[in-house]
């Protein structure tokens, strides 16, 4: 298989991995982790309540990718009130399989303030560096023609304010993309979509009362109890009226309701709330949404506000928002939790409350008439700015404090970029700055520096920047710093100044080799991140900064040189709870690395612990990193464990323990991620962790044989060199969930026989490119009785798939052994690519959906074609009958064969009820539904039969 291909299902997991709260631990995905920005592509599902959802997104997918060819592109409108569940309707739309079909899908948020150049480079078809030096229309506007040119897109406008965007900007610019694209927007204004010509335009109406009902229960009783507050209904549809039809009020008022008894005496107090009436609000956030707000406490209220500072859209990383909040005082830690952990609490909870939306477990957004109302109560005191003007007088009775700047173009030396930089330079009382993705000279930042002595907060991220002045050091008052992803190469000995600075990211500032000596003087510093950087030499003294919570990024150095920090400063560190090493392989003795102490670091909670990448060790290297991971015993606080790239023969004796200690070892770990580690030869007995929910094995080279001792350790060795003698009293990964296996080439057998009882908790299993890998084990068959997600990449010994009773999805890609997929009652999804020698796949009873893959088909496969053929009721075969959609990516011959009546191929595909098929480049595609019967295709070939031949339709059929 082709990296890209694996590279893009590896982030799919990553994503589908966040339900559990954890992320996936590829190097390559880190490097992008912390970016902010607009959302561009809508994931996740969101709450949805009414039948008639989904009935709306079938009309529509199918009126999408109905063949229309009156122009090449096409418009079509969702249009409602504002928090009605357009953008909802909108985002079913776009992760609708059928819409795969469209080899380009771009969505791109336009808000009210859009900015016609960013919005360009959010739909150009190349890489984001191509376009990193146009700033200007003339310049955007081909390269974006030429992106997309020839290409069929489906392009989702959200939250259009103006069809200036269509008639004057996208329109001509658009005009190349192949027949049959479809741009989808959504507006609050019909007039918008006429304007834009729409041929189609779908109206979403307001809840009504039962459903507005029952979307509040399912908001409020959050353990799925709805029963719990039936006795409410009463009072809860009178609150429900009160929200007008409204999805995003009723979650609203719920989130408020969440926080109260369940009596009448409290319910009644909302519903008699006077926030309801307030006045002098705008009016599309009076009633519910500022009744939410009123509700909350005065610290939620400033962190809620807070965020009314970035642009709409824009999208917050929980670590990121809650170590801004934290700089502007907003968090007062309680009993033994710490500030950092106070501050997720109330993300937490402005997240239960619906005033933050999440968009995975770390990311959330503010919805736009939330946005709208945090601006209002913000009033003149943060901004967000664009032209030189919006940054406002100083004679107003309110100071601008905050302000990030946005969508700026700068067009030689004295363009706006610099009036904004001018007039911010006048704004003493400013306390935040947001400068990031823009460029800022030296003299700019000089002038800032010396004139903004107040402020707290500054970030300039993405920045062209090269270097900061000394007069960084004026900034007395600074707490957060972030000048990661710029071109940085030297940071002033002045920021030792800097000592109320609690967060400094430096992170993948690839040019920046060397820490100032000064940093060591940051006695208030509770975050640094070097992780990317090409710091090699830590400070002699960082031991001093007994606050840090957070160390990424601490790199080790072989040379030892006078001013050199050793891992022995570790020692002096005892609120860590994130810590990354790198470069391992430089601590020359045992004794060193037992002097880092990090077994009574008690509140340690993340541990990673990096030798370099590609080492050839000798067997005395070997021996010495051994004994070096040995000493670095983490503490039973430890929550998530990452060793990467360590090259010993054997893990340390705090990975091996099997007896019933090993719980009490770790009995908070919860995700384990062991990569790179290409020479030990066994797994270490992960299975008697007794929280274990995720694990990873990457790039393991020398496992040949995973045997019982990985789920329950051996309790003693037997002679002759035959396999250790296993304990099978032990219950084995009784929580794990997601378990992966990536890149072990040489693995051949994985033993696990029936009595070892293990994975009761099992819901995801992937393994890839692993081609030696000739059978699945007995006991996953037996006891993995969760397991409802299988995938299979590049197994190339793999020959038979069966008995998993409560699979309900499987893929398998690049199998070509594979002869057998059988006894899977509960599999209803069933994705085959490129698998040439299946030829059995049966006993499949609940199977809704089936994807077949490979280029090279010309035929449909014998499972599918022979109870055709046979029709006896003895046969188990697929039961092609059930299946709802069958999707097929083959050559144009099949398709050649599928078009045509007389083909063995037709009487398959007329029993299902959708079936879509196409081309590799998906340039070509047949389109047939049974009932009401539809069959349409663009297919055309001189040397095919008449369409008299086709399969006739009682709609227009495209040939």
């Amino acid at each position: 298989m082709k990296i890209r291909e694996l590279n893009k299902r590896l982030e799919e997991i990553w994503r589908w991995s966040s339900e559990f709260n954890l992320e996936l631990a590829s190097p390559d995905m880190q490097q992008v982790r912390s970016q902010n920005s607009r959302k561009t592509s809508p994931v996740g599902e969101i709450d949805i309540v009414g039948s008639e959802i989904e009935q709306h997104t079938q009309r529509l997918v199918k009126l999408l990718i109905k063949d229309d060819r009156r122009r090449n592109i096409l418009v079509f409108a969702i249009v409602g009130a504002g928090g009605i569940g357009k953008t909802t309707l909108a985002k079913r739309i776009y992760n609708d399989r059928t819409i795969e079909g469209f080899p380009v899908k771009k969505w791109v948020c336009v808000s009210q303030d859009f900015d016609d150049i960013n919005l360009l480079k959010d739909i150009y078809g190349g890489t984001k560096d191509d376009l990193a030096g146009d700033q200007s229309r003339s310049s955007l506007e081909p390269k974006v023609e030429s992106s997309l040119g020839g290409k069929k897109l489906f392009l989702v406008l959200d939250d259009v304010w103006t069809a200036k965007v269509w008639c004057d900007l996208l329109c001509n610019t658009l005009k190349s993309c192949a027949a049959g694209s479809r741009i989808l927007v959504t507006t609050r204004n019909e007039q918008i979509a006429k304007q834009m010509m729409a041929v189609n335009t779908h109206h979403v109406n307001k809840l009504s009362l039962e459903d507005g009902w029952l979307l509040l229960c399912k908001k409020v009783a959050l353990t799925g109890e709805e029963g719990e507050i039936q006795h409410l209904k009463d009072i809860g549809m009178e609150i429900v009226k009160k929200c007008d039809g409204l999805p995003l009020a009723i979650k609203a008022v719920a989130g408020v309701l969440c926080t109260k008894e369940r009596t009448r005496r409290a319910w009644s107090g909302v519903l008699e709330s006077t926030a309801w009436s307030t006045s002098g609000l705008p009016e599309e956030v009076k009633g519910a949404l500022y009744l939410s707000y009123e509700d909350l406490p005065r610290h939620l209220k400033q962190c809620f506000i807070y965020c009314s500072l970035f642009p709409e859209d824009y999208t917050l990383r929980m670590d990121y928002i809650t170590q801004l909040w934290i700089a502007e005082g907003f968090v007062k830690a309680e009993g033994s939790s710490t500030m950092e952990e106070t501050a997720k609490e109330y993300y937490r909870e402005l997240i239960m409350r619906n005033l933050l939306q999440p968009y995975d477990q770390y990311v959330c957004q503010m919805h736009d008439l939330l946005h709208c109302l945090a601006r209002y109560l913000a009033r003149d005191e943060s901004s967000v700015v664009s032209k030189v003007h919006e940054v406002g007088s100083s004679n107003g009775p309110m100071k601008l404090r905050r302000v990030f700047v946005s969508n700026v173009h700068e067009v030689g030396t004295n363009g706006p970029m610099t009036e904004i930089a001018d007039a911010l330079a006048k704004k003493d009382a400013l306390r935040t700055l947001m400068w990031n993705m823009r460029l800022m000279s030296e003299i700019q930042m000089d002038l800032f520096f010396h004139k903004l002595s107040r402020l707290r907060v500054l970030d300039m991220s993405y920045s062209e920047i090269q270097r900061l002045p000394d007069s960084l050091g004026n900034l007395m008052h600074l707490r957060y710093l972030n000048i990661s992803y710029t071109k940085v190469s030297v940071i002033p000995e002045t920021i030792g100044n800097l000592r109320n600075l609690q967060f400094l990211d430096i992170s993948y500032c690839g040019s920046l080799s060397r820490l100032p000596n000064s940093i060591v003087n940051l006695h208030n510093l509770r975050s640094l991140d070097l992780n990317g950087t090409e710091v090699a030499r830590m400070p002699v003294g960082l031991g001093r900064l007994q606050n840090l919570h957070t160390l990424r990024g601490f790199t080790l150095q072989r040379k030892r040189s006078e001013g050199c920090c050793t891992v022995e400063e570790l020692r002096y560190l005892s609120c860590l709870i994130d810590l990354s090493i790198l470069r391992l392989e430089c601590i020359s003795s045992n004794s060193e690395a037992r002097a880092a102490d990090l077994r009574n670091k008690s509140k340690l909670s993340i541990l990673e612990l990096n030798c370099t990448y590609a080492i050839q060790p000798s067997e005395e290297e070997m021996r010495r990193i051994e004994e070096v991971f040995e000493e670095l015993h983490p503490p039973p606080s430890l929550e998530e464990l990452w060793i990467e790239y360590y090259f010993g023969r054997e893990f340390p004796k705090w990975m091996l323990e099997t007896s019933s200690s090993a719980s009490i070892l770790f009995p908070n770990l919860r995700k384990l991620v062991v990569h790179g580690c290409r020479y030990y030869e066994q797994l270490p007995p992960c299975g008697l962790l007794p929280n274990l929910e995720y694990l990873e094995i990457w790039n393991a080279d020398a496992v040949i044989d995973v045997g019982p001792e990985f789920l329950v350790g051996a309790s003693s060795t037997s002679s002759g060199g035959s396999r250790a003698a296993v304990d099978t009293s032990k219950y084995a990964f009784p929580r794990l969930k997601f378990l992966l296996f990536y890149r072990m080439p040489n693995w051949q057998e994985w033993h696990w026989d029936n009595g070892t009882q293990a994975m009761p908790c099992l819901k995801y299993l992937g393994l890839f490119n692993c081609p030696k890998l000739m059978f699945l084990p007995e006991g996953l068959l037996l006891h993995a009785t969760s397991l409802t997600k299988l995938e299979i990449w590049n197994a190339d010994s793999l020959t038979t798939i069966e008995n998993l009773l409560s699979l309900t999805t499987l893929e398998v890609n690049g199998c070509l052994k594979l002869e057998k997929v059988s006894d899977l009652p509960a599999l209803t999804t069933l994705t085959v690519r490129h698998c040439p020698k299946l030829k059995v796949v049966e006993n499949l009873q609940s199977l809704k959906r089936m994807t077949l893959l490979d280029y090279e088909m010309k035929s449909l496969p014998s499972y599918l074609l022979k109870r055709v053929q046979r029709g006896t009721k003895k046969m188990k075969r697929v039961q092609k009958t059930h299946l709802e959609k069958l999707e097929i990516q083959c050559s144009r011959e099949l398709i050649r064969k599928i078009c045509q009546r007389a083909s063995p191929e037709w009487p398959t595909i007329q029993d299902i009820q959708e079936v879509h098929v196409y081309s590799k480049d998906r340039s070509v595609h047949v389109l047939y539904n049974k009932s009401p019967f539809n069959f349409s295709t663009n297919f055309n070939d001189t040397t095919s039969s008449s369409s008299s031949e086709m399969p006739s339709s009682s709609s227009s059929t495209a040939l």
